[in-house]
């Protein structure tokens, strides 16, 4: 509805008047947009702009180089790797870089004092720079005496040959560990 239409007839039909009305109802609706833009800063997930803040809150360096997707990640494993740390909460650092929480599980192994964060069903194994930020998310959260490690488990391997007209399936199936004696 426009504001022109809120007001007399005799002021509708006056050309500045719904000029006036004209220009004031587009500042109404810029006003809406802002505001939703605004609002949408109060949350990483839609946060565009107010990253920065984001980052700068957490604890991060600023870089407003980087992907939106990248930053939103490093902020929400901030986020989520506050307070008590236990296996559940690295698993879910862990998963904030963009993990389903299906595909991350932490081994621990208390007598070692170790653990270690196994990343299943993917295709292959990180990129280095995804590694690095992984490393230094689980390091920053994780108590200082505990050792750990970075497994991955490859995604089934599924590929069709064609020999002779059928075809073929090959799987990777992990073995257990054979016994001595």
């Amino acid at each position: 509805m426009q504001l022109i239409e809120m007001l007399p007839r005799y002021y509708q039909l006056s050309p500045p008047v719904a000029e006036l009305e004209r220009v004031l109802g587009l500042q109404v609706e810029a006003l809406g947009v802002s505001e939703s833009d605004t609002l949408d800063q109060l949350w990483v997930d839609t946060a565009t702009w107010g990253l920065s803040l984001w980052e700068a809150w957490v604890g991060l360096p600023v870089d407003g180089t980087g992907p939106n997707s990248a930053r939103r990640s490093k902020i929400l494993s901030r986020l989520r790797g506050q307070g008590t740390t236990t296996a559940a909460k690295i698993a879910a650092v862990v998963a904030a870089f963009g993990f389903d929480a299906g595909q991350v599980r932490v081994e621990e192994a208390p007598e070692d004092y170790a653990f270690q964060v196994v990343l299943s069903g993917l295709a292959a194994p990180l990129e280095a720079a995804d590694a690095a930020e992984i490393q230094a998310a689980v390091d920053e959260i994780k108590p200082a005496h505990l050792s750990w490690s970075l497994a991955y488990e490859m995604a089934e391997l599924s590929a069709a040959v064609r020999l002779g007209g059928t075809f073929w399936t090959i799987r990777e199936t992990a073995l257990p560990a054979m016994q001595e004696g």
